[in-house]
């Protein structure tokens, strides 16, 4: 009993900010965007289980509701890691390691609709020397929302090099894909057949000399509408404690259609305060195509424990 509760841990991040929207009709506000407390146990050499709840906002307008988004059993087998239950997607995984600052903002798969970042089935993942390949089955609606339909999502993730460039120096190379069928219903709700929705992304990274930065190109395709993503980062650590960051998004709703893409920029320092503060500063502009800019100053702070 002794040697299995000195395996466990308990630890948390909480994601605040303070937003000042500017222009005109600016205002400014404190936000609590994201808690997390995770209980991860190691039961012996080949069992371990992690749980983390996530507290975040809902469909309901709720700003403040607990999530259950991971609770999984990692089984190590001779081919591979199988993982049972609720757990992280592995579609961006690796691209979040090369950012390294989840809690400014969200990597571009999850924040504009391609990947949720957790969902519910099974998994294994495996590394053939420098390769590390991950293989999932889930409902596909994410960790928010129960399943829906009969069918499942299948998602495909492989990577060469280091894959977190985030605690390493290195380079990584690697693609995405992910495949999940839904019927197509007519006025008279009859199923007339059977498409899937489509997702892929390329992806590079590198560290080393205190830069870090990565590149990817995303695409969907969806009710014969394509899409697609392109983003860069960098972070460049000047000393133990500080850092500039910055990051491009493009994103294109549908690449057949004129006037519905968006660049939206991120810029500022990253201050390691202490090893459970982190502050970074960062200005941010949303530009649509069809609109003016959206500009804001953003002070975001994460605390770890």
């Amino acid at each position: 009993s002794t040697a299995i509760l000195a395996e466990n841990s308990t630890t948390g991040n909480v994601f605040f900010n303070h937003t000042t929207e500017l222009g005109d009709e600016g205002s400014n506000s404190f936000n609590m965007k994201r808690a997390y407390l995770t209980y991860a146990n190691k039961v012996s050499d080949a069992v371990s289980y992690k749980v983390t709840y996530d507290m975040g906002s809902n469909d309901a307008g709720s700003a403040h509701t607990a999530f259950l988004k991971v609770a999984m059993v990692k089984w190590k087998t001779g081919y591979g890691n199988v993982m049972i239950g609720m757990q992280g997607m592995n579609m961006f995984k690796t691209m979040e390691n090369t950012w390294g600052h989840r809690f400014i903002d969200k990597m571009p798969m999850d924040a504009y609709g391609y990947s949720t970042a957790a969902d519910l089935g099974v998994g294994l993942s495996r590394s053939f020397g420098p390769v590390s390949t991950s293989a999932l089955v889930t409902n596909g609606g994410g960790y928010k929302k129960a399943e829906s339909d009969k069918y499942k999502k299948i998602s495909l993730h492989a990577v060469y090099g280091e894959s977190k460039l985030n605690k390493k120096d290195g380079f990584n190379a690697g693609v995405s894909f992910s495949l999940e069928p839904y019927e197509i219903v007519d006025a008279n709700r009859e199923v007339t057949s059977t498409e899937n929705t489509n997702v892929m992304g390329l992806f590079a990274g590198y560290a080393s000399k205190g830069f870090r930065g990565g590149f990817e190109f995303d695409t969907k395709t969806q009710d014969n509408v394509s899409g697609q993503i392109i983003c860069a980062y960098g972070t460049y650590k000047l000393n133990d404690k500080l850092s500039i960051l910055a990051r491009l998004d493009q994103v294109d709703a549908n690449t057949s259609a004129d006037d519905d893409g968006a660049q939206a920029v991120i810029a500022g320092i990253h201050y390691a305060a202490d090893k459970s503060l982190t502050i970074a500063p960062t200005f941010r502009m949303t530009s649509p195509e069809n609109r003016d800019a959206e500009k804001s100053i953003v002070v975001n702070f994460q605390f770890n424990f």
